[in-house]
């Protein structure tokens, strides 16, 4: 008995849709590269991507990246985002809260902070500074990036940093 090629494709088609696969992730237990999952998660935490980021955490992806050995980890993007679901489903995978790093990962002269800190100043810059003033703002310190700029133009960025700052107050040692 011969079965046809488009028998064989809709079968293969149902189980794909069925078991939720998708053509990035592999299939029959292997498991993606870690490097390729650090990478891909610190992109999509930046980018302020919540389901690829989420999706990313549940297959394994190292929730303490870091963008050098001093520098941010993807805890502070998130934070930096104002993405409280991105920060809760990072803690709770084991993100460590009170890992303190810098922006690019300098070392002389520059402050390195807890993700709790930039939530707090973030909560403080949303609640001081207007909308229509929060690009030059952004632009004047060096943080012009569209994630950031969107972030903090949303007319609910003072109520998402708040979460966050709540959510991180939990976790977070005092200094």
């Amino acid at each position: 008995m011969r079965i046809k090629l488009p028998l064989v494709l809709a079968i293969m088609l149902s189980i794909f849709l069925i078991t939720g696969w998708r053509p990035n992730v592999p299939l029959f237990g292997t498991k993606p590269n870690v490097e390729t999952l650090r990478t891909s998660l610190m992109s999509a935490v930046k980018a302020d991507n919540t389901e690829e980021a989420i999706r990313l955490i549940q297959m394994g992806a190292d929730v303490n990246s870091r963008t050098s050995p001093n520098g941010w980890s993807v805890l502070h993007f998130a934070v930096r985002n104002g993405n409280v679901e991105i920060v809760e489903a990072l803690v709770q995978a084991g993100a460590d809260p009170n890992y303190t790093g810098t922006m690019e990962g300098q070392t002389e002269n520059i402050v390195s902070e807890k993700p709790l800190q930039i939530a707090q100043a973030a909560l403080d810059l949303v609640n001081q500074v207007p909308p229509s003033s929060i690009d030059e703002t952004l632009r004047r310190g060096g943080l012009d990036d569209p994630a950031l700029v969107k972030s903090m133009k949303d007319p609910k960025a003072s109520d998402r940093y708040q979460k966050v700052v709540e959510a991180l107050a939990k976790v977070t040692k005092e200094s």
